[in-house]
């Protein structure tokens, strides 16, 4: 190369026209639809400023953690917007955060639930089951039992929720994998229906036997931000891709790869975006009912041929602003939720017709569905006569708030179902 050669390779570089175009590439993800519209420097054609601003930006690119089907390499530059979207995500999302702990302080069980059946609902639709709303709000809000194999899947799901915890602390391997598996299948028929196998037009699937994808989504999981380059929520979306393109499991590959993903971000310290409807998220934009302008671009348009790479700026670009505002969501419910908490609480506080000891056993019910409730352990917590203990607990299921069951010669309270709407429907009763 002459030193001509090298003396337009740098005036080129430093050409206002080409500084423009480095600039607005770091800014944001940069689609050849506007890339079209501004101006190349002189000289060269807007292909050649094409490959020119890719080499760039493929040199500071951070490149996906396996290949595909034909060997090829996957990447994308973190522009200022997606590096601001993931830092966000990070600040309100990490162990110890104020939404942690706003999350921890309330009712998790009903609020997970509630703000998030629809995304439920998408889960087992991976696997090809249709769930109807309210039948899915009242399986997993206990207000019955489930009837059926779909129903029965969707409550073994949230209930595994809850172990994550304890998974968390255990190292992810296939075999605990399967241990997850078995857990969410257990009373559920073998799956006669169509997963909803995931593609690309780019990025060839890999053929991967059972056990080596497995493998591969339990290093993910397990190795998560301190073995990888890329956020947790990017590894979450390879959790999900590996999963749904090979379908290791004999059964059930949507439920499962939804609760990998949650354990990932579990391990990698962020536990609240375990609480973002990502699922739902994805297949509203797959399926486009999420489009332009709403969001940057369609998926078909999201993923770039770069050479023999494939270019996936857009696609995290999208993802990571998709998740940044479900976040906003989930915030504001939290919001609406204890809002609402305090209304009704404050509404308890001034019915003559329940006692302080009573409201103590609602809020430890609120807190706590399956907790049950002992006339003796009344008594010796609040020092009470064992009549004004028994009556107590007798005037709380008398207005539908517990339930009293025989259990050998004692009575226990039980938390009656839907116990929030019930309070919440007495509170109105008592202010009209």
């Amino acid at each position: 190369m002459t030193n001509e050669t090298v003396e337009q390779m740098i005036a080129l570089l430093k050409t206002p026209e080409l500084c423009d175009l480095r600039r607005l590439a770091d800014e944001h993800p940069l689609p050849w639809a506007e890339f079209v519209k501004l101006k190349e420097p002189a000289g060269i054609t807007q292909g050649q400023a094409w490959d020119i601003l890719n080499t760039l930006r493929r040199q500071t690119a951070i490149e996906l953690p396996f290949r595909d089907g034909e060997g090829r390499c996957g990447w994308y530059y973190p522009t200022r917007s997606i590096e601001a979207d993931l830092d966000e995500i990070d600040k309100r999302c990490h162990a110890g955060s104020l939404l942690d702990l706003a999350i921890k302080s309330r009712n998790t069980t009903y609020f997970l639930i509630e703000a998030h059946v629809a995304d439920a609902i998408t889960i087992v639709q991976e696997d090809g089951l249709a769930i109807g709303y309210e039948k899915a709000r009242e399986v997993l809000l206990g207000e019955r039992e489930p009837e059926n194999s779909g129903e029965r899947l969707l409550l073994n799901g949230h209930q595994a929720i809850w172990d994550l915890d304890d998974y968390a602390e255990r190292p992810c391997t296939p075999e605990l994998i399967f241990e997850m598996y078995e857990k969410i299948s257990k009373g559920v028929d073998d799956q006669t229906t169509p997963s909803r196998v995931q593609q690309s037009l780019n990025w060839k699937r890999k053929r991967l036997d059972s056990l080596a994808a497995l493998s591969l989504v339990a290093k993910l999981v397990e190795e998560n931000r301190e073995g990888y380059d890329e956020h947790p929520l990017l590894l979450g979306m390879a959790v999900r891709h590996i999963v749904m393109s090979t379908l290791p499991l004999p059964s059930w590959n949507g439920t499962m790869y939804s609760l990998l993903m949650k354990l990932l971000f579990k391990k990698s310290h962020l536990p609240v975006l375990a609480f973002v409807p990502l699922v739902k998220t994805c297949r509203e934009w797959e399926s486009g009912i999420l489009r332009p302008p709403s969001v940057m671009a369609s998926l078909a348009d999201s993923e770039v041929l770069i050479g023999n790479e494939v270019d996936y700026t857009i696609y995290v670009g999208v993802m990571a602003h998709l998740a940044r505002q479900r976040l906003d969501e989930v915030e504001n419910e939290l919001k609406r939720v204890i809002k609402r908490d305090e209304a009704f609480v404050q509404a308890l506080r001034d019915d003559v017709e329940i006692n302080h000891r009573q409201r103590a056993v609602l809020q430890v019910a609120l807190s706590n569905p399956e907790a049950v409730f002992k006339i003796e352990s009344h008594q010796m917590m609040h020092k009470v006569a064992y009549a004004t203990a028994r009556a107590d607990l007798l005037k709380l299921a008398e207005l539908g708030f517990l339930r009293c069951v025989r259990s050998r010669r004692a009575f226990e309270f039980r938390v009656t179902p839907g116990l929030r709407q019930l309070l919440m429907d007495h509170a109105k009763d008592e202010e009209s």
